[in-house]
């Protein structure tokens, strides 16, 4: 049993269409096109599903219009595919899956139909699951390619998710996935709606490479936030294995729609097989983050793409996606 990292090959990606008035107000229509550009780029290289609620599915196919993407009619809540997909994995030459309890982040009341995509999901492909009673999204772990699994403990061991011990958990995801190390990072980002997911702050990229969110604002009420993650993981990791790399990359000036701060890092990003797609905030710090992702895939292509109104519902592109590993 292993867990597959996000930078190997991809059979499909799975996209929810956004459907929440309430999160996105009158920026719905504006992230619903976001979404679709992200979908037509992602079809080029993997085939896309979008799976959308009923009274959505006509403004879906207008909008859309790519007869490579296939559109799925299903009943939903929200919009962040990342934490209510399967959470797949590789056993036996096979794809499996462990799907998790997914509760609305502990506090939005309407979640039911969420929680019922992954096993949705897994039936139309037919691939094996098993359900866990563990409530866990899927933008609350990241992990790598040796064995170790990333999490935060604002999520995980928040009393809304989980009234279990922290020993507990890190044994049960040791034995369900068969893991060497869990590492817990205290929190993620200031503001974060889900109470901090890691893959806003954290990501492995393979070759012993990592990357974290980071600024240089010591006024910001990140800065701390940030730097104790990093030190944190840097001892850890070093531990394990000192050719390990650390790769800062600097959270976007601050960006605000409608009188709401948006909470934006480019390390919410998609890998594809030729390709980066990393979020684009039109400030400063898009040229050298695009600098930095270049220099550390030089034989892919990196796309900015414009997501500030997806951004505006609480996530990014990392969020909205999930990838199906191929076996």
């Amino acid at each position: 049993m292993k867990l597959i990292p996000e930078w190997y090959d991809h059979e499909r990606c799975l996209i929810a269409w956004p459907c929440n008035l309430e999160l996105y107000g009158s920026q719905i229509h504006s992230a619903r096109k976001e979404i679709s550009n992200l979908a037509n780029q992602l079809a080029e290289e993997e085939p896309v599903y979008i799976y959308c609620n009923s009274q959505d599915i006509k403004d879906c196919r207008l909008t859309v219009s790519n007869q490579k993407i296939s559109i799925i009619e299903v009943n939903l809540d929200d919009s962040w595919m990342r934490d209510i997909a399967p959470i797949f994995y590789k056993e036996e030459q096979q794809l499996k899956s462990i799907n998790f309890n997914f509760n609305g982040y502990g506090k939005y009341p309407n979640y039911k139909n969420d929680n019922l995509l992954s096993d949705i999901i897994c039936d139309q492909f037919k691939i094996p699951y098993k359900n866990s009673s563990i409530t866990l999204e899927g933008g609350g772990i990241t992990y790598d390619d040796q064995g170790n699994l990333f999490t935060t403990e604002s999520v995980l061991l928040n009393s809304n998710r989980n009234n279990l011990s922290k020993q507990f958990l890190e044994e049960e995801l040791k034995k369900q996935f068969s893991l060497k190390n869990v590492i817990w990072l205290k929190e993620g980002l200031f503001g974060d709606d889900t109470d901090g997911h890691i893959d806003n702050i954290f990501c492995p990229i393979g070759n012993d490479q990592y990357l974290i969110a980071s600024t240089k604002d010591n006024t910001s009420k990140n800065y701390n936030i940030l730097q104790e993650a990093k030190e944190l993981v840097e001892e850890y990791l070093s531990r394990l294995n000192p050719k390990i790399e650390i790769i800062e990359i600097p959270l976007p000036g601050e960006i605000e729609i409608d009188n709401k701060v948006l909470v934006a890092s480019y390390i919410n990003f998609y890998f594809c097989k030729n390709s980066l797609l990393v979020p684009k905030f039109n400030v400063d710090e898009d040229l050298e983050v695009y600098d930095i992702f270049q220099s550390l895939f030089p034989s892919k292509k990196i796309k900015m793409i414009e997501t500030s109104n997806i951004n505006y519902g609480g996530g990014n592109i990392h969020c909205v996606t999930m990838n199906m590993p191929k076996i």
